[in-house]
């Protein structure tokens, strides 16, 4: 979530790529010590969307804070520390951006303890101000920010006390701080409830996915850690509809909605962006419209998830940057401001809901577990010819269900047409298909989850050729006539020829 110099120049961001459903990865040795388990919770509910938050305690106080995949390093925001003695605070000034947010503070240093490990003592940033006010969830019970994504910032310039900021959850001791494992079981109703847990440790060895390797950044290891640093971002593939861009993605469940910048407006509808990037121009925000394909693969590799976006539900939203002002009129200037801008894609947390997602502080890997919470299969697809044209029914009673797939393909199996059909079952007539092609039908309904199991036609329908009306009604007298005419010629030349070779055979 946090807006760095490596977005614009050297970042690995996400949506993207896919792996084989249920390919076994080994991601990592067991931990020192069994690993803490902190309860994951929802806060700021708007509009569908939601954020996740943990308990962390700093110095005297429990905090509930952000949990961020998308930022480096612990944020507490004003106030919150106020009458704590246990913290030590410094002149060091620290600003930090994020998407829509700037945080205004200095940094300071507390014991910090998560999941009931032992305490790390750790340098953060205390706000004093924010802009805007409501600090990123600040207004919706959230207390700061615990950033755990791969990345380093060292606050104090000049003569001053540096001080490096990174993953608190990286600093942990005994193991603890080997990676993390972020299990979100379902979205949130209401604000405060429980919807996962967050597992502290090496991810374990086990099913996935997908698994994305980040590259290392040539940084070395961590400051007094044997941690190597890696890019937060990894290249992933991000499919809208037919159009697919491999992109640097960030994995980020400290954002609402995935969001993509780039063009893709034939699938969007564009909106003021509440929240333009702090110093980067004028942006349009875009919501997908409903109905919209979406899919997810590992580069080279066939899409491990797939859904499609349902109305009123900000599955995905897309970022059309504009360049910040060159301070001259230099269309050429203007061009590479704004490439150095993006395109990039981030997840978003709408991609970790119903399934575990680890990252390995050791490794560098970000493993990507199953899906669950898939609809089933529909109860029924029927297939019916017409003239030139079939049409396809279908029968389902699940509830949850945002839309249906259905597709068309040659009774061989190659591909023919796709549509989204958001809401209830409604019968779909295709045309457009050769004469005389077989074709079978497959439904498949999709939730938030991704796309359940295709259901087959028990038939197969054929393109019949169109054929004009030749009832008496809708011919003339005279046309009648003729037609009649030339039949009884047909007719009586048929018996000469018929008779022709009866005759021909019984001679001698």
């Amino acid at each position: 979530m946090l807006r760095t110099a490596a977005l614009a120049a050297a970042g690995a961001v996400l949506v993207g790529a896919a792996a084989t459903s249920a390919s076994t990865a080994a991601l990592a040795a067991e931990p020192l010590v069994e690993p803490g388990e902190v309860p994951i919770v929802a806060e700021s509910l708007r509009g569908g969307t939601f954020l996740p938050a943990v308990e962390v305690q700093v110095g005297e106080r429990t905090l509930t804070l952000l949990l961020d995949t998308g930022s480096e390093g612990l944020v507490v925001y004003p106030n919150r520390l106020e009458g704590d003695t246990t913290v030590e605070r410094t002149e060091v000034v620290a600003d930090p951006d994020y998407n829509g947010a700037h945080v205004f503070g200095h940094v300071a240093l507390a014991d910090v303890t998560i999941g009931g490990t032992p305490p790390a003592r750790l340098p953060f940033v205390l706000a004093h101000r924010c802009e805007p006010v409501d600090c990123l969830g600040g207004d919706d019970g959230l207390d700061g920010i615990l950033g755990v994504s791969q990345g380093l910032r060292t606050w104090g310039d000049g003569g001053e006390t540096p001080y490096p900021w990174w993953s608190a959850i990286a600093q942990l001791p005994d193991g603890a701080g080997d990676g993390h494992t972020i299990r979100i079981e379902h979205a949130p109703t209401v604000p405060g409830e429980r919807i996962g847990t967050l597992t502290l440790g090496a991810p374990l060895a086990g099913e996935a996915d997908a698994v994305f390797q980040p590259a290392l950044t040539g940084g070395g290891d961590y400051p007094g850690s044997d941690h190597p640093m890696y890019a937060k971002q990894v290249e992933s593939c991000w499919s809208i509809d037919t159009t697919m861009n491999c992109l640097p993605t960030t994995v980020d469940s400290g954002e609402r909605g995935s969001v993509l910048m780039g063009d893709f407006g034939a699938w969007a509808t564009p909106v003021p962006s509440p929240t333009p990037f702090p110093g980067g121009g004028d942006e349009e925000i875009a919501h997908l419209n409903a109905g919209t394909p979406i899919s997810f693969a590992v580069p080279g590799q066939l899409p491990f998830w797939t859904r499609t976006v349902a109305d009123g539900y900000r599955a995905a939203g897309l970022y059309q940057p504009t360049p910040p002002p060159s301070g001259e009129a230099d269309a050429d200037a203007d061009a590479a401001a704004l490439a150095a801008s993006g395109p990039y894609f981030n997840t978003g947390n709408v991609f970790f809901v119903g399934r575990s997602i680890g990252f390995d502080n050791l490794t560098g890997r970000i493993v990507v577990g199953p899906v669950a919470g898939l609809p089933a299969a529909v109860q029924q697809v029927s297939l019916t010819e017409g003239d030139r044209r079939v049409e396809v029914g279908w029968t389902d009673t699940q509830p949850g269900v945002e839309s249906y797939v259905v597709r068309l393909k040659t009774a061989v199996g190659e591909p023919l047409e796709e549509r989204v059909v958001l809401g209830a079952p409604s019968p779909q007539t295709f045309t457009g298909v050769a004469d005389g092609v077989d074709v079978v039908a497959e439904v498949a309904a999709a939730n938030a989850a991704g796309v359940g199991p295709w259901l087959a036609s028990p038939n197969a329908a054929r393109f019949r050729p169109h054929l004009p009306e030749t009832g008496p009604e809708t011919l003339g007298p005279a046309l009648i006539g003729v037609l009649l005419g030339g039949a009884g010629l047909l007719l009586l030349g048929a018996r000469v020829v018929i008779g022709f070779h009866r005759r021909r055979a019984t001679s001698p």
